[in-house]
């Protein structure tokens, strides 16, 4: 808790940082907005921490008055700079229109008009997601963090402002040792679709002005990172805050991390999740056609599915971790399936999967420096990416040149007339020569790396290159590799030159869409 506190005050401090040498403001103060001190929304209730915004308020906040409808509100003046300040709006108001007074030195603002409502809820935050100081359970009690999360049934413990007066009421700026005075009724906390049990929502002495604290019991039948939303007095929390809880968050296609809950057979899928036990630390790559590793297994409708990596948060305070499978190629195209992720010490809960017949994904560079993305796409039977010339040298790669080697990667655009192979997972099912009648390529197993059996789709996908549609040479697996599609195509003619010309493949009803670069006068492949 004292840890915790601390850091609440660092938070209260906000961007301006500490206050500098005392200097008293020589020209009148203006307020110019005031705002929730931890959301930044305009809502403003009683007892709120605020941060007000403005100019020559000076940085000495011992020389600050604040009144708001006539009330002392606390100024918190280790946060005080010349254009902002924290402030904790009076408990002792009632909700309708008002305004706030800054007087610095003597000298007051004009009156600036600002309205309260009952609450304005927030959660305290740190990189994005919910102060937790504590989670309570069997194993005693630590921080939460996707790396060490929650789990169904623990005690939490996390931080917010904004939840309106207490009862009995609390003095504005101070709480008497000892004193844990509650809101009345208690908030709605949601975590994902589940109520979570409030065990005590209120201010104490242990935490700064402003600033509440909230005990819950999290509900039965979670997993992974949810959404979580405290709801009090008519008015919600952002939607953007997340509870790291241990189990499977999402199911998303490989290539684009796009189409959360949504995949085809035969995809290469990644699933984000959190407590993968020893998989928290240890990357493990190559795994197919292996189904378990590191104790992690996941099942489609109980068939295990083959894992190609494990791979561990990279900051473990921010991120998830990650495995990379195989979609088992026998699984329906239309309904739902369960997937269920089991770890060496859990077994979690059913996640529900929509399935499709396609849901094509292309592989992508990200430019480093303008983090735009473009279609992994090279000119067909070489290693030469098509690429801009500025993203080819943001990314590190040679130039093509007519003397680099087919088999060396370098980068170019492309032009009106080449064939090229476009990387791509998600297109459906894939049978020798294209047969519609024959077998989609069993679970576990790679198509034959010399070619000598091409597991192609019955159906060709449509193409577009800047909105003009492009001759599908080939739809298929790539010898080799399950679950990896590629598709060769024709430039198609009248493409407008570019380097951010629009690809789109569209499959099934399915598309995605990126960027490829189209410029004449490309060196040609030897």
């Amino acid at each position: 808790m004292k840890y915790c506190a601390a850091f609440l005050m660092l938070i209260v401090a906000g961007p301006a940082g500490l206050a500098g040498a005392h200097e008293a403001a020589t020209d009148p103060p203006t307020v110019t907005a005031v705002v929730n001190g931890v959301s930044y929304g305009t809502a403003l209730c009683p007892g709120l921490l605020a941060v007000v915004y403005g100019a020559n308020f000076g940085t000495d906040g011992t020389q600050a008055t604040v009144t708001v409808g006539g009330k002392t509100a606390y100024v918190f003046t280790n946060s005080f700079a010349a254009t902002q300040f924290a402030v904790q709006i009076p408990f002792e108001l009632s909700p309708g229109p008002t305004t706030m007074t800054v007087t610095i030195g003597g000298v007051p603002s004009a009156a600036f008009a600002i309205t309260l409502g009952a609450t304005s809820p927030a959660f305290l935050s740190q990189n994005g997601a919910p102060t937790f100081a504590d989670v309570t359970n069997s194993t005693g009690s630590s921080a939460i963090t996707l790396a060490a999360p929650a789990h169904p049934g623990d005690t939490v413990i996390t931080y917010a402002v904004g939840l309106g007066v207490t009862n009995p009421p609390t003095p504005t700026g101070v709480v008497a040792s000892g004193v844990t005075n509650q809101v009345s009724p208690l908030p709605t906390i949601m975590v994902g679709n589940a109520a979570a049990s409030v065990i005590f929502a209120g201010v104490t002495s242990a935490l700064p002005p402003g600033v509440y604290q909230v005990n819950l019991k999290l509900p039965a039948n979670i997993q992974g990172t949810q959404p979580f939303v405290i709801s009090i007095g008519g008015q919600s929390s952002p939607s953007t805050e997340q509870l790291p809880v241990a189990g499977l968050t999402s199911v998303v296609n490989n290539a684009t991390f796009g189409m959360p809950g949504t995949i085809a057979p035969g995809s290469i899928a990644s699933i984000f999740a959190n407590g993968l036990g020893s998989a928290n630390a240890n990357e493990v790559s190559g795994l197919f056609p292996s189904t378990q590793s590191e104790g992690v297994q996941v099942t489609f409708n109980g068939e295990p599915a083959p894992m190609f990596h494990l791979i561990p948060a990279p900051g473990a305070a921010t991120s998830p971790q990650q495995i990379d499978l195989y979609v088992p190629s026998d699984l329906p195209t239309s309904g739902t399936v369960n997937v269920q992720l089991t770890t060496s010490s859990s077994l979690y809960p059913n996640y529900t999967l929509n399935m499709v017949p396609a849901s094509p994904g292309l592989y992508r560079f990200t430019d480093p420096k303008s983090s735009t993305q473009f279609v992994i796409a090279q000119f067909a039977n070489t290693a030469w990416l098509v690429l801009p010339v500025s993203t080819t040298a943001n990314l590190g790669l040679p130039a093509c040149t007519s003397t680099t080697s087919v088999l060396t990667e370098c980068g170019q655009p492309a032009t009106i007339g080449d064939i090229l192979t476009i990387d791509l997972t998600g297109l459906g099912l894939a049978t020798p020569n294209g047969n519609p009648a024959g077998k989609a390529l069993p679970t576990g197993t790679n198509p034959p790396i010399d070619g000598s059996v091409l597991y192609e789709t019955p159906t060709l996908p449509t193409v577009t290159i800047g909105g003009i549609p492009a001759t599908v040479l080939f739809s298929g697996l790539v010898p080799g590799y399950a679950g990896e599609y590629q598709i060769d195509v024709q430039v198609p003619s009248g493409v407008t030159n570019g380097d951010n010309v629009p690809v789109v493949v569209t499959m099934l009803g399915a598309s995605d869409t990126t960027n490829i670069s189209i410029q004449p006068g490309r060196i040609p492949p030897p």
